[in-house]
């Protein structure tokens, strides 16, 4: 198998896996201290940059196309997941269970609606990204990578950040009283998330040129 191919399923499986995982321990919210500035956000949240620097590479060097259909199979995945979940909280616990049916409840019970609500935000900020990713390497004619990478990363994790939160306020997971303090924590915690990870861009794209694009050469 080409080693392109290889590092395209890679950045599949790990996207998805992030997005999965990320569903899984939203409901978690913590206290987080950067540079003296204090954030109260999900943890959820911590994973996000990640995605964002997965699809930019995407976008880099295997186009819109590939990109998109990364974001799609997410959706799926999430989607399946959801199901599998439902099922299990279908059946009741035996009496020497670790985990009984009120416990495990009370932990995924509002999964599908946060994976509604993360599907929903993640499908339209990752487009975004690449799109605006895509865009700002024609225009730059593929220079600047920091630019594309911080500028198209800050600007989908605002409309992610405001479409998540919109949706759990909405949907009586979030109270509306806490949706300006978490949202522009968030926001704020994702622009410096998109900063620091411009070193990391620039050198999966380094790594990515030397070992991948060569080896085909």
């Amino acid at each position: 198998m080409d080693k392109s191919v290889k590092l395209y399923i890679f950045f599949c499986s790990l996207f998805c896996t992030v997005v999965i995982t990320g569903n899984l321990i939203f409901q978690k919210f913590v206290t987080l201290n950067i540079f003296s500035l204090e954030f109260e956000l999900s943890v959820g949240v911590l994973l996000y940059p990640v995605t964002f620097l997965i699809s930019d590479l995407t976008a880099e060097f295997y186009g819109n196309k590939y990109a998109n259909h990364m974001i799609k199979m997410s959706v799926l995945c999430s989607f399946i997941v959801m199901g599998l979940i439902m099922i299990g909280d279908y059946f009741p616990a035996t009496s020497w269970s670790n985990i009984d049916d009120s416990s495990f409840h009370k932990m995924f019970s509002v999964y599908g609606i946060a994976s509604i609500a993360s599907v929903v935000a993640t499908f339209f900020a990752q487009l975004l990204d690449v799109k605006v990713y895509s865009y700002l390497k024609t225009l730059t004619d593929s220079k600047h990578l920091w630019l594309r990478n911080n500028l198209s990363t800050i600007l989908a994790q605002i409309l992610d950040t405001i479409l998540v939160l919109t949706i759990l306020c909405l949907a009586d997971i979030l109270a509306w009283e806490n949706y300006y303090k978490v949202a522009t924590n968030s926001i704020i915690f994702k622009v410096i998330a998109a900063l620091a990870d411009t070193p990391f861009c620039y050198l999966g794209h380094y790594l990515i040129r030397k070992f991948i694009i060569k080896s085909k050469a």
